[in-house]
């Protein structure tokens, strides 16, 4: 029997899952973001259960689950900001889900979110659609802030500033500097900002300089 799961809720201190084994039904604390790390723990505990475990002891299982390096990686910076370093999401479907991950760490707080997205990894006949797609989820998400890098990635960024009913902002930049100091004129105390699509630009210089790992 499969382990289903009923619920996901994102806070700073990690994902809380909610899941059903049959009629029993429990929730656990994962200390880790993203769907990479969800998927680890289910996995395991699945694992668990299949070798003959209780819920409650495959439960177990999911605890021992981090995050994944470069996917919603939770990095403590300077000035009280959250960065989620995910810049190993490249495909639209990951860093469509990993904004889904920032909207919900800010939903119903005074933090504002920040999304900065590079070019997506896509097949060319699928590049406009791919790009204009993302964008009018960052509306919907109701992300406070949207930073595209590259001239590549213009249709997302002009796809976000159509939505009249969006109170957010969209900066399209050339550079990782540029979208450094966009950000750093911008961000405040609380805030968190997602660093995702690095399928076509090094996004690694970028979260060194939020987290203060170079000047």
């Amino acid at each position: 029997m499969a382990l289903m799961v009923d619920d996901i809720i994102v806070s700073r201190a990690g994902t809380l899952v909610h899941v059903r084994h049959g009629d029993k039904r429990a929730e656990v604390l994962i200390d880790a973001l993203g769907e990479t790390a969800v998927d680890s723990a289910i996995q395991a505990m699945d694992a668990r259960l299949a070798a003959g475990a209780t819920l409650a002891d495959a439960l177990g299982a999911a605890t021992s689950i981090r995050d994944v390096p470069r996917r919603c990686a939770r990095i403590a910076a300077p000035g009280e900001l959250l960065v989620l370093d995910d810049r190993d999401a490249v495909t639209a479907a990951e860093v469509r889900r990993s904004l889904q991950v920032l909207a919900g760490l800010t939903r119903g707080t005074s933090a504002r979110s920040f999304a900065v997205v590079g070019e997506l990894d896509t097949e060319p006949a699928d590049w406009f659609e791919a790009h204009d797609a993302l964008g009018r989820i960052v509306v919907r998400l109701d992300v406070s802030q949207l930073v595209v890098i590259g001239h590549g990635a213009r249709h997302l960024h002009n796809a976000a500033g159509l939505e009249g009913s969006w109170d957010g902002e969209s900066l399209l930049v050339d550079t990782v500097d540029e979208a450094y100091a966009g950000l750093r004129d911008r961000v405040r105390a609380g805030d968190i900002v997602l660093v995702t699509g690095g399928g076509r630009t090094d996004l690694g210089p970028l979260v060194d300089r939020l987290i203060g790992a170079a000047a």
